[in-house]
């Protein structure tokens, strides 16, 4: 045993490299400089960048390099494995034609045991030292595109200063200083006629500016989003083109659809409590600037059917943006927003992750567009709506909450921790799952001790006004059973629609920020019946929450290589074995147990992942 250890410590450490190159001959793409390659034998990673990103193999954006002088040179740290051979090569930007020595060999590295800082390399040069160049100035091209806003008359200009509020950088012909803050200095073009203006001035490396487009040539228009740039020492920098008072570029609304219809199915509403046949159904569209402005359309009922449809003449829409939108309720000219999570978006605007999309890049044909939000599903994107009822039960009630678990256990067998976001009652195996029991927390909670959110953790641990049963009581029918249960009695004021979370030994470990269940009380059945993890369906991927059952995969203990209940350096030695081909044909369960960071990869990454959870580092 010792011998495998000698073995695996040798190399297992990995080394830290520095990597700088010099900019100073280029004109900055503003996508930024960046750092692609690879291990030379095999080509599966380029290490590991900040200490959590395992860099896949000439993937110029997960690399970013920065220039924190100011001073031309960008740099970066990565950790590679000791004694291996990487290629690699420096970016302007991201993309295929922003790599340097194009058509040419690649910068070849040898990394030792030790950590390194690499010599400063001219970018785009093999064997030359950069031409040094006077970049006491560096020109910076700003653009803007003016399509989704009435341009004036006295065509569209920028303002911005330096952070002293002596200058807004430096005219290019006359060398004179711009003056801060003024709307009528410094006017854009339009040279192609397509709405996009622009211009280009001398700015101070080092120096911060902020600025801001005007629509015009007075303070009257000048756009809300706030800007700013620091430019490093450079030959150039043009910056990307934005949308007039947005972060990104407009997009393009050149696609005509002849007639767009929106259809939703309100029966699942109706079953909830949250709707009744006859309330008024709206749509609004065009969140996210995927309309030039945000629209709104009433849908009608449709004769015996719990359908509502709404047909649109000649829209014209943007292919590559989609299109944002959401179903309202109107009662007593009041909106009220349907309950909906899109669990498939994945950036990070929360207003937007609480909208329906409809993509339009797959489509063929622009002449009709059907959008029918009908699915009878709890996770589908394009589900029935529900809303939340905000009338009151009008009489006392006993509700029997009951929450079923069984999604965390097949998560857990499948190798996931639950985190616990505010805390540390993060749930890694099935004896926990079973032994800590759970916690109600929420507005819906708040008959148990007069408490909204009581705060997580030992507080709410400690609440035992709050806490669920699977012992038999309690009004718990099954001990044991995996179905937590707590009744608790409303008043006749109680709104009918609640909102709830649940939590493990008092943790908020079921789901992320802003992810809740909402429930409607229904007087005729004053039973409310919720599957853990129902809020976050795309991570509690075990689970089939329409079929309510386990999904039918194979699951794995992660770092358990072996199978035998002890994570040890018996699976070290095994992982070794699987990336050195010692045993090649490892089955489908020791793979998935071998890839402990999940990233899809078997390499010293998962080695070193299982030294630290057995150093409990």
């Amino acid at each position: 045993m010792k011998k495998y250890i000698i073995i695996i410590i040798s190399f297992i450490f990995p080394v830290s490299v520095t990597f700088n190159v010099d900019m100073q001959e280029q004109i900055l793409n503003s996508n930024g400089v960046h750092l692609a390659g690879a291990d030379a034998l095999t080509e599966t990673s380029f290490g590991v960048y900040q200490d959590s990103i395992n860099v896949l193999p000439w993937t110029a954006e997960d690399i970013e390099m920065l220039d924190v002088d100011y001073n031309g040179v960008y740099s970066a740290v990565l950790e590679l494995d000791a004694n291996t051979t990487y290629a690699y090569k420096f970016v302007n930007g991201i993309y295929g034609e922003d790599y340097e020595l194009y058509n040419e060999e690649d910068r070849i590295l040898e990394t030792g045991n030790e950590d390194i800082a690499l010599d400063i390399i001219c970018f785009d040069k093999v064997d030359e030292n950069c031409n040094e160049i006077d970049n006491s100035l560096v020109e910076v091209s700003f653009s803007v595109d003016m399509q989704e806003v009435d341009i004036s008359e006295n065509g569209v200009s920028i303002l911005g200063s330096d952070d002293s509020f002596t200058n807004f950088g430096y005219d290019l012909n006359t060398l004179e200083p711009i003056p801060p803050y003024d709307p009528s200095s410094l006017n854009l073009t339009d040279p192609d006629g397509d709405e996009v203006f622009s211009v280009s001035i001398y700015l101070e490396p080092g120096v911060n500016y902020a600025y801001k487009f005007v629509n015009g040539n007075d303070w009257d228009n000048v756009e809300q989003t706030d800007r700013n740039i620091i430019i490093s020492e450079v030959s150039g920098y043009t910056i990307n083109e934005v949308c007039f008072n947005s972060a990104e570029d407009c997009p393009e609304f050149t696609t005509l659809i002849e007639n767009l219809t929106f259809t939703t199915n309100v029966s699942n509403a109706v079953t909830n409590n949250g709707f009744e046949l006859g309330d008024m159904l709206v749509v609004r569209w065009g969140f996210g600037e995927t309309q030039t402005s945000e629209r709104e359309d009433t849908l009608d009922l449709q004769l015996f059917s719990y359908d509502y449809t709404i047909d649109i003449d000649s829209i014209y829409i943007s292919e590559d943006a989609g299109l944002y939108y959401q179903y309202y309720k109107i009662l007593d000219d009041a909106y009220f927003r349907e309950i909906f999570f899109n669990f498939e978006y994945d950036n990070n605007d929360i207003v937007l992750a609480e909208r329906r999309f409809f993509a339009f890049d797959q489509l063929d044909n622009f002449g009709e567009v059907i959008i029918a939000d009908d699915i009878n599903s709890n996770v589908d994107p394009r589900r029935m709506p529900i809303f939340l009822n905000t009338d009151p039960i009008d009489q006392e009630i006993e509700i029997k909450w009951t929450i079923d678990l069984s999604p965390a256990y097949y998560q857990i067998l499948a190798g996931d921790t639950l985190y616990d976001i505010q805390g540390t009652n993060h749930v890694t195996n099935i004896d926990s799952l079973l032994a800590w029991g759970v916690w109600i927390n929420g507005p819906a909670s708040m008959p148990a001790n007069g408490e909204s959110w009581t705060q997580w953790g030992i507080t709410l641990q400690s609440t035992t006004s709050k806490k669920m049963w699977d012992d038999g009581t309690h009004g718990d029918d099954i001990a044991g059973d995996f179905i937590y249960t707590l009744e608790l009695i409303y008043n006749e004021d109680t709104q009918t629609g609640q909102e709830c979370k649940f939590g493990i030994k008092g943790g908020d470990n079921e789901s992320a920020y802003g992810l809740n269940h909402y429930e409607n009380i229904n007087l005729s059945d004053p039973n409310i019946h919720i599957y853990w993890g129902s809020i976050n369906p795309f991570f509690y991927d075990a689970w089939d929450f329409d079929l309510n059952m386990p999904n039918e995969t194979e699951q794995c203990n992660l770092m358990d290589i072996n199978s035998d209940g002890v994570i040890n350096v018996v699976d070290i030695v095994q992982v070794v074995n699987i990336i050195f081909g010692t045993n090649n044909s490892p089955s489908e369960q020791e793979i998935c147990a071998a890839d402990a960071n999940s990233d899809g990869q078997i390499n010293v990454v998962d080695i070193v992942t299982i030294v630290n959870t057995i150093l409990d580092i």
